[in-house]
């Protein structure tokens, strides 16, 4: 068995988001605005994979049912703005009165150590942090500053969703709650590419998500070969948010 779809849903706004600093592995807690847009992503989720679907096209489901009668599955990074997002989805689902299963905490799924530019903004790691700026700008990494290797965040995000999404039965979704850097490079792993080579994926959202759908038994193609395929990314109940 697994889940019928994976969605993966970035926390909400905190203060750091708001002042564009580093967070990495600093636990910020959600602001107001944050728990709101949690609540208003919750809704939206209910609907979309709870509900009867309203999608048209070759691919559409037939007969119309809902697309996961056994409701939905949670996990969460650790990270209190991760964790409360979590609380606050599985609280709305529950008040519409659907099953959610969750949120369980996977640590493999915690935001990417930035190392010495967590908590700086760009301009005080350009005016402290100069190589290691340049370093980070030109490739997405800098060892010189410490930060987690792509390569490293994708793989243990990989790890993390697949293992879930093999728990879940076929009439469940998964959803994921994590962080920006961690869900995307996650995305990159679970496509089947290298997240330190592949960098045409841009972050998601705060409350934003992109959804992974399974791929049918195709064996030539290296999307089924790894047996996701991306549906639909950085998406949300609010689609005037940008600045991911």
């Amino acid at each position: 068995m697994s889940a019928s779809r994976i969605v993966l849903l970035r926390h909400g706004q905190t203060d750091f988001n708001l002042q564009r600093r580093f967070q990495g592995r600093i636990d910020m807690p959600l602001n107001e605005a944050g728990r709101g847009q949690a609540a208003g992503a919750a809704g939206v989720l209910v609907s979309r994979l709870c509900e009867p679907s309203a999608e048209v096209g070759m691919f559409a489901s037939a007969p119309r049912r809902s697309y996961d009668d056994g409701g939905v599955r949670l996990v969460s990074s650790p990270l209190g703005r991760a964790l409360d997002t979590a609380r606050i989805i599985a609280r709305v689902f529950e008040i519409a009165g659907y099953p959610c299963d969750g949120p369980r905490i996977d640590e493999r799924l915690t935001e990417r150590f930035y190392g010495r530019f967590e908590g700086k903004t760009y301009e005080e790691i350009d005016a402290q942090e100069p190589q290691a700026s340049r370093q980070y700008r030109a490739s997405g990494e800098s060892e010189e500053a410490q930060v987690e290797r792509s390569e490293v965040v994708g793989a243990r995000v990989r790890e993390a969703v697949l293992e879930a999404a093999g728990d879940c039965g076929g009439d469940q979704s998964l959803i994921v709650v994590s962080h920006g850097a961690a869900i995307a490079r996650g995305i990159v792993s679970l496509l089947g590419l290298d997240p330190a080579v592949f960098n045409g994926l841009r972050g998601v959202d705060n409350c934003h998500w992109s959804e992974l759908v399974p791929v049918g038994e195709s064996s030539v193609k290296s999307a089924a070969r790894c047996g996701w395929r991306l549906a639909s990314h950085n998406i949300g109940s609010r689609e005037d948010i940008l600045g991911a």
